[in-house]
């Protein structure tokens, strides 16, 4: 069972993130952004929600291939084919470590 805290605490985040996503939206809405006032805000809104996918997906992999590195491929070579194959490629040579450094020139 949840702490009262921690209820607290996800109803807090939850909040500040609605008003955070709102308040973004009404910006480019009404061109106050500095892509919604060059271009159509129905470009800047598809714009916006495809980087933050992008790079959900690539902070996501980020953690996956960290918290993977210390695991033995053994354990999920038959379980999981596509992540065995996909760490097979990363953690060759210092392909984990360009990833790393690629991705914090991207962010």
């Amino acid at each position: 069972m949840p702490s009262p805290a921690n209820i607290f605490k996800s109803i807090y985040a939850t909040c500040l993130l609605i008003f955070s996503i709102v308040s973004v939206m009404g910006l480019i809405a009404t061109r106050q952004s500095t892509l919604s006032s060059n271009v159509n805000p129905a470009t800047a809104f598809i714009v916006i929600w495809v980087a933050i996918i992008w790079l959900s997906m690539v902070e996501g992999g980020q953690g996956s291939l960290v918290g993977l590195q210390p695991i033995q491929f053994d354990l999920y070579k038959d379980s999981h084919p596509i992540t065995y194959s996909s760490t097979k490629v990363a953690f060759n040579g210092d392909n984990l470590d360009r990833y790393l450094l690629g991705r914090q020139f991207m962010v």
